[in-house]
């Protein structure tokens, strides 16, 4: 036989070897080995359900809690359900900055849900009391089912909460358990179920990069880990817990006025922390802030032991304050400075499969979305109960804080006007947002006794315009959460704190001390301790000083840098080729003054930009509501900067590199 046709019989051999032979891995598969504890002995969703809803795993295609549902997959989930029930709405609130629908689900009695816009408005005659008899009070909290706002897993990697949602929603909706039916007539009840879609979104799929055949226990893996910039934040890598009182992010602005809308009774907010923990819920221990109601804090505590109850039928650990305290205004506990009972959860993360932890038992992840589930009912059960009681609670407060015996009573606000309007818009906004009530200044007005932002008592003139807000209205221990000079923190707080940070270095606060919204914006203000009458009008926003009507002949064109707004200018104008200056001292021209980062476009400059420079420069500064003036003359009088000096520098368009991924942190 030659050669060839050895070798060809050679390679048809080979190739019938390769084709009948299975694949060598199959024959080395094996089911992992199982771990005790690995899969859940209990029952997430146990009882009766009805037949016309879907179950969750034939929309997930798993069962809740056996692994972590993708934003899609919750907002399949609740479009399938609405669709099927009459017991749910679904309103969209939001998107996020990924284009991501942020949703909540308002589920109830038919009945109930027949009403929504009356109930509502029954509420908001409670928060404001003003024109509303005590008799009629009574009236509408007798008429009033009570309203709970569930929001979970804001934090994008803190999976399990949202997961506990989709849980929730369908018991609500599906089961036939008469007790349920009496909780959808006694409460309306919104769930949030993912408020951070983006971050979840991208650590779902971290964890789908990293599941194995084998069930990974570890949470030094990275299925339990992740990695940066992880899921915790938005999509702009911002922590949306800390943003409720700044309302940055469109997920917070939504939800905020959402929330705002209902004055839910009832709060929560579920997380999770580290994996080697058990379960914490409230109420916290001290710091706490001074300007929660009492009866909020009271209440508090018969839902924690109602929620302990319900963990010790199960016999799962848990514990209450520890490093929980309540000083900072800006989490979701905001809601409670307007009178609603917030409850924090804190699940040990348990991301998928389930954790081992230091006493060798393995924690599945089934279970830590059943503890927030057990949580939910819990707490939802406890508001059924008291929920009458509660009402009257918030209606006395609210009474009390816009009468003459208020807390708040004989205290105002005064933030004085600059030329930085955009700022100064920002900062008012916040505070409407919040529904709390403007006045200004008609002319100006000399008071004494009034308090600055350090602390220290002077004489002054408040200019006409001045913004005043009255601390005696709705929202009064909201304001003076978010604008008080001194938070109160008991001494013996303070010397613990010491002992400790003088000790180790430790501190008893969880987070920050200080965050008056006016001393973050800038805004010169004052606290006036009485509540101000005499010249005094309905707030209206300032109008921007009108632009020159006529630039034909001007050499040159400036906005003044006191205005945030004149970066953005500077920079739409370099963006569309214009040579743009900026002064590093103050100047005048014509009798106008400019100050120090004045922004000049000027003629010679932009002598062969190719396009209309007085239109471009004009449109610009109406978009962002500033005044342009025309310079005639570049001579600036005595020791003031002419405008071909030194003092006006040339911008250069800047060119930035964005590192990311491998080597690259924050």
């Amino acid at each position: 036989m030659s050669f060839n046709k050895t070798l060809l019989v050679i390679t048809a051999l080979l190739v019938s070897v390769i084709v009948t032979t299975k694949p060598t891995h199959s024959a080395i598969t094996m089911k992992p080995t199982p771990l005790q504890g690995l899969e859940y002995q209990g029952s997430i969703l146990s009882g009766n359900y009805r037949g016309t809803v879907t179950k969750p795993e034939a929309i997930l295609g798993f069962p809740v809690g056996k692994m972590t549902a993708t934003p899609a997959q919750i907002i399949q989930a609740v479009s399938t359900w609405e669709k099927e029930s009459n017991l749910m709405q679904v309103t969209e609130y939001a998107r996020s900055h990924e284009g991501r629908p942020l949703v909540y689900t308002v589920i109830s009695s038919e009945k109930n849900l027949q009403k929504l816009d009356q109930i509502k408005s029954d509420i908001g005659r409670l928060a404001d009391p003003r024109g509303t008899s005590t008799a009629a009070t009574n009236e509408i909290i007798a008429r009033l089912p009570g309203v709970a706002w569930m929001a979970y897993s804001i934090h994008g990697n803190e999976t399990s909460g949202a997961d506990s949602a989709l849980a929730a929603i369908y018991h609500l909706i599906a089961s036939e358990d008469p007790m349920i039916t009496q909780l959808l007539d006694d409460l309306v009840i919104i769930i949030d179920p993912s408020m951070n879609p983006d971050g979840r979104a991208r650590f779902t799929k971290t964890m789908q990069e990293n599941r194995q055949v084998t069930p990974n226990v570890d949470d030094q893996s990275l299925l339990h880990t992740g990695y940066w910039p992880y899921g915790r934040t938005n999509h702009y890598l911002f922590d949306l817990n800390r943003d409720f009182v700044f309302g940055v992010h469109p997920e917070t602005q939504g939800r905020v006025k959402a929330l705002n809308e209902w004055y839910p009774q009832l709060m929560i907010d579920g997380h999770e922390m580290g994996s080697q923990d058990t379960y914490l819920f409230g109420p916290p221990r001290e710091p706490i802030n001074k300007n929660i109601a009492k009866s909020v804090k009271r209440w508090s505590v018969n839902f924690s032991e109602d929620q302990g109850e319900a963990f010790d039928a199960k016999n799962w650990p848990y514990y209450t304050g520890e490093w929980f305290e309540n000083l900072f205004v800006g989490y979701s506990n905001y809601v409670e400075y307007r009178g609603s009972i917030h409850i924090l959860y804190e699940q040990a993360r348990m991301a998928e499969d389930g954790v081992r932890q230091g006493n060798d038992r393995i924690v599945s992840y089934a279970e830590s979305v059943d503890h927030q589930f057990v949580s939910t009912i819990a707490n939802l059960q406890t508001l059924a109960k008291h929920s009458k009681d509660i009402y009257k609670d918030f209606a006395k407060d609210r009474r009390l804080l816009v009468s003459k015996n208020s807390p708040y009573a004989d205290k105002t606000y005064a933030f004085v006007p600059t030329g930085n309007n955009k700022r100064m818009r920002e900062f008012l906004n916040l505070l409407k947002v919040q529904g709390f009530e403007l006045q200004q200044l008609s002319r100006a007005t000399k008071l004494s006794d009034v308090t600055n932002a350090m602390g220290e008592n002077e004489t002054v003139t408040l200019p006409a315009g001045t913004v005043l807000l009255n601390n005696r209205q709705p929202e009064a221990r909201l304001i003076a959460g978010m604008l008080e000079l001194d938070p109160k923190i008991l001494d013996e707080v303070l010397v613990k704190e010491r002992q400790r940070t003088l000790r180790d270095g430790s501190s008893v606060m969880y987070d920050t001390t200080a965050w008056n919204v006016a001393m973050m914006h800038g805004i010169k203000f004052y606290r006036i301790n009485d509540e101000i009458s005499k010249n005094v009008v309905a707030y209206s926003e300032a109008k921007v000083a009108p632009s020159d009507a006529d630039l034909s002949n001007a050499i040159a064109y400036m906005v003044d840098g006191q205005d945030d707004a004149s970066i953005a200018f500077a920079a739409r104008l370099m963006e569309q080729g214009v040579q743009v200056r900026v002064s590093d001292k103050k100047s005048a021209y014509a009798g106008v003054e400019f100050s120090r980062g004045s922004v000049l476009v000027n003629r010679y400059d932009n002598e062969f930009f190719n396009g209309d420079l007085k239109q471009l420069v004009t449109t610009a500064a109406q978009e962002l509501s500033l005044s342009v003036k025309g310079i005639t003359t570049g001579y600036g009088k005595g020791d003031l900067p002419e405008l071909g000096g030194s003092h006006f520098e040339l911008l250069e368009r800047p060119r930035i590199a964005l590192l990311a991924r491998a080597g690259i942190n924050t």
